[in-house]
Parts: C-alpha cells; structure tokens; sequence
C-alpha cells in the first residue's frame, strides 16, 4: 500500500490551503460584521417626561448614524425615529441623540439601536398627572471614587425610582483631554448599575458643577466641552427648567461653572418661577450650596447664590431646595432670610455620592442634621406632600423628613 499521503487530504496541498484562506476570509468578514454594542447608553428629557424621552449613547466615531425602533411593550408594530451625533471633542467617541416623541405617559416602552445588535432595552415614562406616589433620587458629586460611586449607585436603582438628578461634579474630568477616560468609567459603571429592579434604564436630569469645568470657573460653556456634548438639556447656556406635567418642575441651575449667577441667568429664574406660581412642587437644583455644610459660608458662590437667588426663592414660594459640592450630607431648618422659621425652605444634600467625604461643621446654627456620610436623597411626592429619605451606599436610612407644598 501506497503510503504516501494522497492530494486530497494533504495537510500542505495548494488546493486545501486555498480553501481554509477562503473560510477564514468569511469567517473574518462575519466577525467585522458583528457590531459591538453601544459605549455608553443613557436616558434624559428636554421636553414633558411623560409624553418624550430622549436616548443617548456613544459609539466609535465612525459611526455616524443615529436610528432608533422603538414600541410601548405589548405592540406588535416598531416605529423608526431618527436623531443626530457629533463628534465628543478628544476622544474617538460620537455622542448619539434621538428624542422619542408622542409617548403615553405612565407607559412601558422598549427600543433597539439600529445597527448596534438586537439587544431590546426598556423604559417607562413618567405619569402626565400625580396621581400615585412618585419616587426619585437626587445626589450630586459622583464618581470621585469608583468603587463608592458603583455601591451608592446600586443601593439607589435597588431602590426602583422613576429617574435621578444629578448635581454636577460627574466624572471629576475638569475638562481636561488627558482627563476624559474618567468619563467612560462613569458610563461604565452607570450602565451596569442604574437599571430598575425589572431591568429598565433609569433615565436622569443633569446639572453641572465645577469638574466639569476647565478650571472649575470658566468664561463660557466652551470651558466645559464635555459635559455639553453629552447631554440634551439643559443645554447651553447651561441652565433651564423641566417641567413633569403640571405637578412638577426641576429648576436646574449654574453656581458660576460655565454661566455666571449674576445677570441674564438670574432674571431668567425669576422669570421662571413666576410662570409656575401654584405649581405644587417646584425644586431648584445647583451645584455650590447657599448654606454650606463643609465650605466657608462666604465662598464667593455661596454668598452670590444668597444675595442673588434666595430672595427669588423666598419670594416665589419654594420650600426645598437641593445643594451639592461640599462631600457631606447636611439638611438645614427651614430657613428664611439666614433664620430659622417655620415657612423657611430646607436646604438638602452636600453631595456625596462617590466622593471622598469630609466632615461637616456641625456648629453652624442653620444645620438641622450633617454627617460624612455617602448618601443620596430620595423624594416622594405623594400629592402636595414630599417625603424625604436619605439612604448611604451601605443601604443605611440615615434621615426621613417631610417638606410642606410650596
């Protein structure tokens, strides 16, 4: 018997090897074929939550498409919106936005990323009326540290609120190209995190803070590139209003980051609240505390928020008020003109939601409670009342209180 190999199966024939390049060419090309998912998925508003949601996400920059299907869950029929991206300055990252419009409040609705796999991811817009409880969180100062910043964020979505406002202070990146990898760490963690117990994204409302700021205080919303590519509002000049039906607006403010508190900002927000006189909940939401819990209580930011916005809100009725940037948590006594008094507005926060924490100067008169704690503040409005209660990232309720309606 012939023992030498025939051509057919030769391990070396010309013939085989031309076949095995042909398979790895295919093999290769549905490899190249296979889309990775999205960098960064996350969910905002610039109009009513209860009828648009606005979907971001991040892909590699040539990926220049931005195509969504989405569906109330239980239809059958997927309906096509489109929206735009742009390029996120020093990085090889395209920021994606398509705003979902002519939603049902109340209502579960599922999407997918055209292009980006069959992954089927949900959400649930807010009610048009309140009608029922209504819960959500508000932090600020986030990912200083990541492990803190993932735990707190756990303990929060375990918590099921319907979305969370964050006070500025995201990814500690100040604006800095060789600082803005801290961005995808945030997103990172966000992503794995911040779904509700039945698995939807949690959608959010941001505000800025100093570390998104080149310099902490800069001459224009060009000092803070990152942070506006990112976000649908409020978009430049970095200040605005989101109103929840006819129960709720989030006054969202900028303590001198990109916008000065002095001047156009400030008789905007005048503006704003007297347009939503007898609106039953109305709550500013800013960075730079006016009653700190850590900082100077004459820090230029501080003082200027006093002088300049505490009138208007005493003026107009708010009751409660949410502050970030000193790393503690601090709750203050209704406070009116510096003094305690019962139709005072409470002051809530400090920010400390991954951060390193520092302790609070418990002397000062206006703190009704103060701890370095993390923490993050969750709101419920159940009709004219608001309950509060602050959970640390170890899953401790550390305070419960409640604030009269405006």
């Amino acid at each position: 018997m012939n023992s030498t190999p025939t051509a057919a199966c030769s391990p070396f024939d010309s013939r085989a090897i031309r076949v095995l390049g042909v398979v790895f060419a295919l093999c290769s090309a549905a490899a190249s074929a296979v889309v990775a998912a999205p960098l960064a998925l996350y969910l905002t508003w610039q109009n009513d939550p209860a009828t648009t949601q606005v979907v971001h996400w991040h892909t590699d920059a040539s990926a220049a498409d931005s195509l969504i299907e989405y569906r109330a869950v239980g239809d059958t029929r997927w309906l096509a919106a489109t929206g735009w991206s742009r390029p996120w300055p020093d990085t090889p990252r395209r920021v994606h936005m398509v705003e979902l419009r002519g939603l049902s409040p109340g209502t579960d609705h599922e999407f997918r990323l055209v292009g980006l796999g069959e992954t089927i991811e949900r959400f649930r817009t807010l009610p048009a009326t309140l009608d029922a409880p209504l819960r959500f969180a508000v932090g600020g100062d986030l990912m200083g540290r990541r492990a803190a910043f993932e735990q707190m964020s756990r303990v929060v979505a375990g918590r099921d609120p319907a979305f969370a406002v964050v006070g500025g202070d995201w990814a500690y990146a100040d604006g800095l190209p060789e600082k803005v990898h801290r961005w995808f760490d945030l997103w990172d963690v966000w992503n794995q995190t911040m779904r509700a117990p039945d698995g939807r994204l949690i959608p959010l409302v941001a505000a800025i803070g100093n570390h998104e700021v080149r310099g902490g205080r800069g001459a224009s919303t060009r000092d803070a590139p990152y942070y506006y590519r990112q976000f649908a509002f409020p978009a430049e000049p970095g200040y605005g209003v989101l109103d929840f039906g006819d129960y709720l607006s989030l006054v969202i403010l900028d303590t001198d980051h990109a916008t000065r508190i002095v001047g156009a900002q400030t008789t905007w927000l005048a503006q704003q609240l007297s347009a939503r006189a007898g609106r039953p909940h109305v709550f500013p939401v800013y960075h730079v505390p006016a009653y700190p819990s850590v900082r100077p209580f004459e820090g230029r930011a501080s003082a200027a928020v006093r002088e300049h916005w505490v009138p208007l809100f005493e003026r107009h009725g708010v009751r409660l008020a949410f502050e970030h940037h000193d790393h503690a948590y601090k709750r203050t006594h209704p406070l009116r003109a510096g003094e305690s008094s019962a139709d005072g507005i409470v002051y809530v926060g400090d920010g400390a939601w991954g951060v390193g924490l520092r302790e609070p100067d418990l002397a000062r008169p206006y703190l009704a409670r103060a701890a370095a704690r993390h923490h993050v503040v969750l709101v419920t409005l159940d009709g004219p009342r608001r309950l509060l209660e602050v959970v640390t990232k170890e899953g401790d309720v550390i305070d419960t209180f409640s604030v009269p309606a405006d």
